[in-house]
């Protein structure tokens, strides 16, 4: 803590040494605005350090201001103009009209699907929103290159599971909270996407991460702006959602609120069927369950952010999520159960953040999150024991962080970072039973956790070329018993010989900790042969992934990556060898290791057809010498394929088409072997009112692909197979109307990938 302090207060009394922001205006001689005027922004030896363009107002801006720059205006109608200076604001560049006049001309262009800035893969989201068929901010998230969706869960292609950051701000929030907050955002909220696959320290988060960007003033367009937005749902059950988003945004002031309801149901099944040996003796276990479940959900979201000065932000928002009620069943049947479940939920979620960022480099901030779930089960069985009871659990959880970073621009294009940050957790657990005979499985749990981190680290542009990002950062762990020190190295090195060859190489480190449920080592009643256990020792997991990337023409994208994760885990089922019961368990594994070849290749036909094809091919090593009676070591190749298209029937009315198919070959996960999965969804969008109101039809999972996943096990005494019934087909019609809202995309090509947050 000690460290801590002192490099905030190191970081407050830090002197500017260069401002953070460098605006300026573009004009003819007529004093009006010049749009799509190409600014490249130079040190005094010449050496190059970026570009951007003007906006509808002539505007520009860069995210850096060197003591002294250089500036090259260029435009097709336009003489080139260079201009040396210093100081964050630039004034305004006239430029010349050249000597030659143009006739009537055709110019066609295509926007880069990426650039490259630092570390970054920045993706305009504003103009992915546009042009694909996408409606909340994970949907948009789920279009950007290397994105899927699996197990619920998204995943980087060859890092496996990634962070989400909203605003570049550190937050208490968990992956899946931070999902649900996506999922109640309508997508035109958000700017930009940045995706890293070796996160920088000042995020706070480690491995590959996605910060999300959202709008914020730009001039011209302030005052009151928003979206409402609806969809209704139809699985086997209605469901759907609403909301409402407003924004007013100002010079001084920006100010958001939101507020989503959402009417979700689902439904779920398995065939389970095992040949179980208990000591020598060979049982027959057939048993198939489905259960479905619904919840309402309340997510409320609002923050301000004041701007005393161009390049000073003071940023307060609060997030909160109310699930009252929520209520699931499972029946299950066969030979050796006939259970009925019967949960209900409660489940409260409130956030509150607060950061300041000074224009000399300094960010620092707190963040708190309270979360509470209480959860009631009803659980009869007319075949085993205990045959009827019910159970009480509570879990409430109380997560501070606060952080301090400091970045220092020096001479010859030298950056300088260094922070610390500080997180408390204090999570309490309690389960109970009615049954005087259970009561020892009642179980009652605290958990204390303190995470100490320090880091520092450069970024160093050596020319136009190459640019070099590393950094480490030393943390401290304590969680009960468990204490450890670990050293955290990133690294990530830019070639660019020229701009239609982009060349990216990263390494990153991370370590995963257990959910604090999983650590309580509570017991969960499936049905009256399946039970849920927790771990009480179970260790974190490591993960080291070093990538390769190349783009070629800011858009085609070829990918390698390397991961080597030792003690892994994940939650597996194991037959039990003295006891007819399947036990779903957390065990640490030796390591899994993952080569993986990535490719993503996207294809234009005139202004009609708009298509990306993603394919992944990946090795996979999972390895467990000490996994109960029962250790594995399987490896094995897979082929993933993702194909989305869009289809401009008409430009007037505007409606498009989108398909989009993903498919899977078998895989390996643990011990288990996986069948081929894939899906085939399509999408009807109709745009009016000038592109400010939008009619959707969708239908997911066409061919009921998602439901008929097979997994089995071969692995010694270990033989089941299990059927999957995932009940993904629905069909979704979508409505939003935006109001006060940005300008249409295509009277207004602004890049904003170098604005401030």
């Amino acid at each position: 803590m000690k460290a801590f302090i002192f490099l905030l207060m190191c970081g407050l009394g830090a002197g500017t040494l260069a401002a953070q922001t460098l605006t300026g205006k573009v004009t003819d001689m007529k004093q009006q605005a010049v749009e799509a005027a190409t600014v490249v922004l130079q040190a005094a030896d010449s050496t190059y350090i970026d570009a951007t363009l003007t906006d509808s107002l002539g505007v520009f801006r860069f995210g850096q201001c060197p003591e002294r720059y250089r500036l090259v205006v260029q435009h097709l109608i336009y003489q080139t103009l260079i201009r040396e200076g210093s100081g964050a604001d630039a004034g305004t560049l006239v430029l010349m009209p050249r000597d030659y006049a143009l006739g009537e001309v055709t110019v066609r262009g295509e926007r880069p699907l990426v650039k490259m800035e630092g570390s970054r893969l920045t993706y305009d989201v504003a103009q992915l929103a546009a042009s694909r068929l996408v409606t909340n901010a994970y949907e948009a998230v789920l279009r950007l290159p290397g994105v899927m969706e699996q197990n619920g869960t998204l995943t980087l292609a060859g890092t496996g599971a990634v962070s989400l950051i909203l605003n570049g701000k550190p937050s208490s929030l968990t992956y899946e909270q931070m999902v649900s907050l996506l999922k109640a955002m309508p997508a035109s909220r958000v700017e930009r996407a940045e995706v890293m696959y070796s996160a920088p320290p000042q995020y706070h988060v480690r491995g590959a991460a996605i910060n999300l960007v959202v709008k914020g003033y730009k001039v011209g367009e302030s005052g009151l702006q928003g979206e409402v937005n609806g969809n209704y749902v139809q699985k086997d059950e209605a469901g759907g959602s609403g909301g409402v988003t407003l924004a007013w945004l100002s010079e001084r002031w920006d100010v958001d609120a939101m507020y989503n309801l959402k009417d979700r149901y689902y439904r779920q099944g398995m065939d389970f069927h095992a040949l179980h040996t208990v000591d020598g003796e060979t049982h027959d276990i057939r048993l198939p369950d489905n259960g479905w479940g619904r919840s309402l959900t309340h997510t409320f979201r609002l923050g301000t952010t004041y701007k005393p000065t161009a390049d000073d932000r003071l940023s307060l928002s609060y997030m909160g999520s109310l699930k009252p009620e929520g209520k699931s069943f499972i029946d299950a049947w066969g030979n050796v159960t006939n259970s009925h479940n019967d949960k209900r939920s409660d489940i409260q979620l409130h956030n509150a953040s607060l950061n300041y960022t000074a224009g000399f480099g300094l960010s620092a901030g707190a963040d708190y999150t309270y979360y509470k779930d209480e959860n009631t089960q009803d659980f009869t069985d007319t075949q085993s024991e205990p045959s009827a009871f019910r159970s009480d659990s509570h879990q409430r959880i109380d997560r501070w962080k606060v952080y301090a970073d400091q970045s220092h621009s020096l001479a010859k294009d030298w950056t300088l970072n260094y922070g610390a940050s500080f997180a408390y957790v204090n999570d309490r657990n309690s389960q109970r039973y009615d049954q005087p005979e259970m009561s020892s499985e009642n179980t009652e749990s605290r958990i204390d956790e303190y995470t100490y981190n320090v880091y520092a680290g450069f970024d160093k542009a050596f020319n136009s070329q190459w640019n070099l990002s590393a950094s480490a950062a030393v943390e401290y762990y304590r969680m009960a018993d468990y204490k450890k020190w670990a050293v955290y190295p990133t690294l990530s090195l830019n070639y660019i010989p020229s701009p239609s060859h982009i060349f990216q190489l990263s390494f990153s480190s991370d370590k995963t900790y257990p959910d604090y449920w999983t650590l309580s080592g509570s017991v969960g009643y499936l049905n009256g042969y399946q039970t849920s256990v927790g771990n009480t020792n179970l260790r974190p997991y490591s993960d080291y992934t070093a990538t390769l990337t190349y783009i070629w023409k800011s858009k085609y994208i070829l990918q390698a990556d390397y991961s080597y994760v030792p003690d892994y885990f994940m939650q597996m089922t194991y037959l039990d060898s003295h006891e007819l019961h399947a036990v779903y368990n957390y065990q640490n594994w030796d390591f899994i290791k993952l080569l993986t070849f990535t490719a993503v290749i996207p294809f234009k036909a005139g202004t009609w057809w708009d298509s990306q094809l993603m394919l992944n091919a990946q090795l996979k090593h999972d390895k467990a010498s000490d996994y109960f009676d029962a250790p594995f070591d399987h490896k094995r190749w897979a082929g993933i394929g993702q194909w989305t298209n869009t289809f401009t029937l008409s430009r007037k009315p505007d409606i498009r088409l989108e398909v989009s198919a993903f498919g899977q070959t078998g895989s390996v996960q643990g011990s288990y072997s996986i069948g081929a999965v894939g899906y085939v969804d399509a999408a009807l969008r109709y745009t009016f009112a000038n592109g400010k109101a939008m009619i959707q039809a969708k239908g997911t999972d066409l061919f009921n692909g998602m439901n008929r996943l097979n997994i089995e096990s071969r692995n010694g005494t270990q033989h089941f197979d299990m059927r999957v019934k995932n009940y993904e087909r629905s069909l979704t019609v979508s409505f939003s109307y935006r109001f006060g809202g940005y300008k249409k995309q295509e009277a207004k090509e602004v890049d904003t990938s170098r604005f401030g947050m």
